[in-house]
């Protein structure tokens, strides 16, 4: 059987002008998708986080977990009230969000970028744990109390040079 296929020299000459124009398509439309995925981006404020605002951000969390965590701090009862463990889980909470900040920061800036030493936080986690099994063996509590309150005293201090600003530990 015969296939008739058309004159070979015309169908030669329109594939390669139809070669010509698609080689640079692909490249073309590469290169129009990622400026517009960067020009969609740019506007909508997509990663645009510069380091001000992330400094005032961190800044905001900082004297948010600070608060609760001293707040928490000054409600606990020198009687070991049945609530008191669930006050220090929370006092827990809070002092970890602040050392996920600490971390954060170290992240960001290197070393450098540390806002509290380790040993600060190290300390505030003895103290909660001693604090702990003092309340379920039912032994005084008062000078885990005591120790804990100092403690936090001390995290609010080093909040408040870190926020630009003295603390008073008394406050609440």
């Amino acid at each position: 059987m015969i296939h008739y296929r058309g004159n070979k020299r015309a169908r030669q000459h329109y594939q390669t002008i139809g070669h010509q124009g698609s080689r640079w398509l692909p490249i073309i439309i590469i290169v129009a998708v990622l400026l517009g995925a960067f020009l969609i981006m740019r506007f909508t404020g997509v990663g645009g986080i510069n380091e001000t605002s992330f400094i005032n951000q961190r800044n905001a969390k900082l004297r948010n977990e600070m608060q609760h965590a001293v707040s928490t701090t000054n409600k606990l009862s020198r009687l070991g009230a049945s609530s008191t463990t669930i006050e220090l889980a929370r006092i827990r909470q809070y002092v970890h969000g602040i050392e996920v900040i600490n971390d954060l920061n170290v992240s960001v800036y290197g070393e450098i970028g540390r806002l509290f030493p380790q040993s600060t936080f190290d300390n505030i986690y003895a103290i909660l744990d001693a604090y702990d099994a003092k309340l379920a063996s039912g032994q005084k509590v008062n000078d885990s109390l005591n120790s804990l309150t100092e403690a936090i005293n001390e995290l609010n201090r080093l909040t408040g040079e870190v926020l630009g600003h003295d603390v008073d530990p008394d406050a609440d």
